[in-house]
């Protein structure tokens, strides 16, 4: 079962996925902790906390949700102010980003692993973000893309080390060749599918 939380600054979604008695959290905006222990049943753990990027929005709970359920975090690259867009952020009047530590630092090539007791598939895709990653469950045909592809889109790439031809070929190389049926999970807006984003994604198609 996934459920989806939508909060933070910019209104970012982020996900809880069950696996048996433990559960798996994708991204981190703000208020994610308390939703998390208020949906999560008796008894249950939160292990991991995926991150597909940390840009502010998607990391502004994460230092509370490691401080009150003690799970891991892993992300493509170490926590840095500059991953999370410290200074732009105040430019807006947004407060700093709780500072937290990346305790499994995934890196930049595409791997397997296993959380929760689920195989998952990481896509490293860089573009929107230098630490971009998505992270695909094919047992279960979801992913979970963050701000790399919404719906009819992808995302921006006018941040620092944004690049709109790196962020179209990871796309292309790592997502567009999964299953047309697999659901695709935003950071931002509704879910879509691969095979929507084929056919109709202007970027891509």
């Amino acid at each position: 079962m996934i459920k989806v939380y939508t909060g933070g600054s910019v209104g970012c979604n982020g996900y809880l996925i069950e696996a048996g008695n433990d559960y798996i959290a994708i991204d981190a905006p703000m208020g994610m902790a308390d939703w998390v222990l208020r949906t999560m049943p008796e008894g249950a753990r939160l292990t991991d906390l995926l991150l597909t990027h940390q840009h502010f929005d998607h990391v502004e709970g994460a230092a509370e949700l490691k401080q009150r359920t003690g799970c891991r975090i892993h992300a493509v690259a170490a926590y840095s102010k500059t991953l999370t867009l410290e200074q732009a952020a105040a430019s807006w009047g947004l407060p700093p980003v709780a500072p937290y530590i990346v305790d499994d630092v995934l890196g930049t090539a595409p791997r397997k692993a296993e959380w929760g007791g689920l195989q998952w598939q990481v896509f490293p895709i860089a573009g929107h973000a230098p630490d971009g990653a998505a992270y695909y469950l094919a047992a279960d045909d979801e992913l979970f893309v963050g701000d790399i592809l919404f719906a009819g889109s992808v995302g921006r790439t006018d941040f620092p080390g944004g690049s709109m031809s790196a962020l179209v070929r990871g796309i292309r190389e790592h997502l567009m060749p999964l299953p047309p049926h697999t659901t695709v999970n935003s950071g931002h807006g509704p879910a879509t599918t691969i095979g929507e984003e084929q056919l109709n994604n202007p970027y891509i198609c």
